[in-house]
């Protein structure tokens, strides 16, 4: 092959490099995920007759919001979430690697003036944890969550953490950047009493609907008339499966109060077998006269399934707020798993239906028999319920 021939295939290989680059934005990448999500068991189980056209319509209204979004460098693993999320299953995920997405998490570029905050339901400072930001108004339908403050020195002021949209149903919709970096979309979102609820961001700077368990399994007595368990995960180790073993045979001979709380606050799931011994030891105690269940908007997959379970138990009152609401999809043994085509995000879907009639639940979550608010501590509120009212 001669100099110039070499130069020739040179100039088309790199031309054709750069152009494979250039083509590598959102819509084609909404064009991946449109032909993997096919993949997903919720897609073959929901998407079918009319629902295909539908499908296809939502696509082109998502294409259209891409165009128009001058942020969307930074939000395009969101409307992808977006997309998948017309199919009511959260075990279908998308989402870009922790690295990614602290290069990706955009500045806001006007003054920050915290002293003039609009009067509206949505705007003003909101806390979680050291975390502080200013949810600002920017037009009619759209409000940017403002870093002020945070103890990461990744999340520098004056970094969105969120964008609020309000939808043409007048539904609030959010794409938010976690602490460590992952942006994830949420739908249908609850702006009450100072709080963005299925987040951590309040206005009062409180976290009484928090609970970071610090050991995997906890027992404690809080009264004389209240016992306490506290379970982290459900997740199913060998090693872990061993603990909660131990953990029952050691503590719940002790269980001898009228009232015992159950706390799967932040639990997200893993598997049913590793609580079987203790739903079969609570069935056969005759102590206890009231079982709570605390949930939150965190407790999700096998936690939820638990909390049903449980439910079956006439002496069971689930308290606290709606759970996350993934609950009738599952990844089996084994996910699906891709990465698409151009960015490389990592695309997780379902394979399994767990149960048909636990659709009521997907995406809304278990509806709490006492909702408890952001006021005050959550046992002492449990405390003070009285069923018999």
């Amino acid at each position: 092959m001669t100099k110039i021939q070499l130069t020739l295939l040179s100039l088309f290989y790199f031309t054709f490099t750069i152009g494979q680059v250039n083509d590598c934005n959102c819509i084609n990448e909404l064009n991946d995920i449109s032909e993997k999500i096919k993949n997903a068991k919720s897609y073959k189980v929901q998407i079918k007759g009319d629902k295909i056209i539908e499908f296809e319509k939502w696509k082109t209204e998502i294409e259209t919001e891409i165009k128009k979004d001058s942020l969307i460098d930074f939000f395009c693993v969101g409307y992808l979430q977006k997309y998948i999320s017309f199919i009511n299953d959260l075990h279908n995920q998308v989402y870009a690697t922790q690295k990614n997405e602290f290069i990706q998490a955009p500045n806001y570029t006007k003054s920050i003036d915290t002293t003039q905050i609009q009067n509206d339901s949505v705007s003003g400072i909101y806390y979680a944890g050291n975390n502080k930001i200013l949810i600002k108004k920017e037009n009619n339908n759209t409000w940017l969550g403002i870093t002020l403050e945070s103890n990461s020195s990744k999340w520098e002021k004056g970094k969105i953490r969120l964008v609020i949209k309000k939808t043409k149903y007048n539904i609030f919709e959010i794409f938010e950047y976690l602490q460590n970096g992952i942006l994830i979309y949420q739908k249908d979102v609850k702006i009450e009493n100072g709080r963005i609820h299925s987040t951590f961001w309040n206005k009062q700077n409180k976290l009484f609907f928090n609970q970071n368990h610090v050991d995997n399994f906890t027992y404690k007595t809080i009264n004389s008339s209240f016992d306490y368990i506290g379970i982290k995960t459900l997740k199913r180790t060998k090693i872990l499966m061993e603990e909660a073993d131990k953990f029952i045979e050691q503590n719940l001979r002790n269980i001898t109060k009228p009232n015992l709380i159950i706390d799967l606050r932040n639990n997200g799931g893993g598997s049913t077998k590793q609580a079987e011994k203790l739903l079969e030891s609570l069935k056969n105690n005759e102590n206890i006269e009231h079982i709570y269940i605390i949930i939150n908007f965190k407790t999700a997959s096998a936690a939820e399934l638990i909390t049903l379970k449980l439910k079956e138990d006439k002496r069971t009152i689930i308290v606290g707020e709606n759970s996350k609401g993934m609950i009738e999809y599952g990844h089996g043994n084994k996910s699906y798993s891709s990465t698409s085509n151009c960015s490389a995000f990592k695309i997780d879907l379902s394979t399994e239906q767990t149960d048909k009639n636990l659709s009521i639940h997907e995406c809304i979550g278990i509806k709490p028999d006492y909702s408890l608010n952001n006021a005050s501590d959550w046992i002492e509120q449990i405390i003070n319920i009285n069923p018999k009212e």
